[in-house]
């Protein structure tokens, strides 16, 4: 009865926010709800903006409040008409997928890679295609022999270059230069997630390839003001986003949470909000690599990250991941995402989000995992 979509997204648990507040989640990288208090918002979106309500509770274009496309492209050093502003990264990845891919069709990526987009690829019907990557990058030698051998059209490469979901990477702009030459070769499109750019850890931020000839990046307010403004954009050729506006059937992103988006953007204490952030974080990511250096869980040659919200471990060769998960789970109600999620060759490893939990749930958690551990070992 119900469509092959939906049977594709059945494999995919829904997300429940409500249960991750119970629990202590190391599963996602969500941005601590106690930095909200920092983001600059307006009291009210009528003052500050001069819309009027009559415009703030309307439709808008579906290319996004044309204020707002024009803020976003300054920030960025582009047109305008580049600029396709969505519901978040995941609604940009979403429609880049029903804009580039038919069932069937191949899209590319790393071993390991971001779930969200593993899913959103996986319902759009596409036959996904993981290789090997270093801490600079995808090999490219798996990525050429991908691209020429391949039983059907390659859709896209999809990539999260700057603080790899899930790894931390942070690849370089020689290796992603390499990619994007391989990939015009082929006349296949690089889809860019950017979403953790904004949160370096050090103050030389890292290089990125600009949107446009093919390279297509998206962005996200979620993790620098707040996921529940649910406000991101695509940047990419104006033809690109002609055909996005297209496919963008929703009525347009809420203009109330455009036009405080809007305000965000033209503060300047937003960016010293973002500056707070990277403190915050990075806080929060020493805490966690200290803790990290006694743990017996783990194998001690995980990446410590220049920026975003995680770790990427691989667990001690002397215990099932799967059996580790689940002790965990029932020692202290700690959740952990098993690496198989991220592709097939990352079975052994787990994700360790430090954004969204405080000092405290940090270190029960990993003690806990520890205790689990200990438990399982032979």
């Amino acid at each position: 009865m119900h469509s092959s979509r939906s049977q594709r997204a059945s494999h995919f648990g829904a997300f429940d926010y409500s249960a991750t507040k119970e629990v202590i989640n190391f599963a996602i990288g969500m941005p601590d709800p106690q930095t909200f208090a920092g983001v600059p918002l307006p009291a009210s979106p009528l003052p500050e903006t001069g819309v009027g309500l009559g415009d703030l509770l309307q439709y808008t274009d579906s290319l996004g409040l044309p204020e707002l496309r024009q803020a976003v492209a300054r920030r960025h050093g582009v047109a305008m008409e580049q600029v396709q502003v969505t519901a978040g990264a995941s609604q940009a990845l979403t429609l880049l997928a029903d804009l580039l891919i038919d069932p069937g069709d191949i899209v590319l990526t790393e071993d390991p890679s971001y779930l969200g987009a593993l899913r959103i690829f996986s319902v759009a019907g596409a036959k996904i295609i993981q290789l090997g990557m270093d801490r600079d990058g995808v090999n490219l030698d798996e990525l050429a022999h991908a691209l020429t051998t391949a039983s059907g059209k390659v859709a896209l490469y999809y990539t999260s270059p700057v603080f790899h979901n899930p790894t931390g990477c942070c690849f370089s702009i020689e290796r992603m230069q390499a990619v994007a030459r391989l990939l015009s070769r082929h006349q296949v499109p690089l889809v860019q997630d950017l979403v953790y750019a904004e949160l370096p850890y050090q103050p030389l931020r890292p290089e990125v390839l600009p949107a446009g000839q093919g390279v297509i990046n998206v962005h996200s307010c979620s993790k620098i003001a707040g996921a529940g403004l649910r406000v991101g954009w695509v940047l990419a050729d104006p033809e690109v986003i002609r055909s996005l506006a297209q496919l963008k059937l929703d009525g347009g992103v809420s203009p109330l949470v455009s036009n405080l988006v809007l305000s965000l953007l033209r503060n300047e204490a937003f960016e010293a909000h973002i500056e707070d952030l990277r403190e915050h974080y990075r806080t929060r990511r020493d805490l966690m690599a200290d803790l990290l250096k006694s743990c017996t869980f783990c194998v001690q040659d995980y990446l410590v990250p220049t920026g975003g919200f995680s770790f990427w471990v691989r667990i001690a060769d002397d215990v099932e991941p799967a059996a580790l998960i689940d002790k965990a789970r029932a020692l202290g109600n700690v959740r952990l995402s098993h690496g198989v999620h991220n592709g097939p060759q990352s079975q052994r490893h787990v994700r360790l989000c430090f954004s969204y939990l405080s000092p405290a749930q940090i270190r029960q958690g990993l003690h806990l995992i520890e205790e689990a551990y200990r438990s399982l070992r032979p």
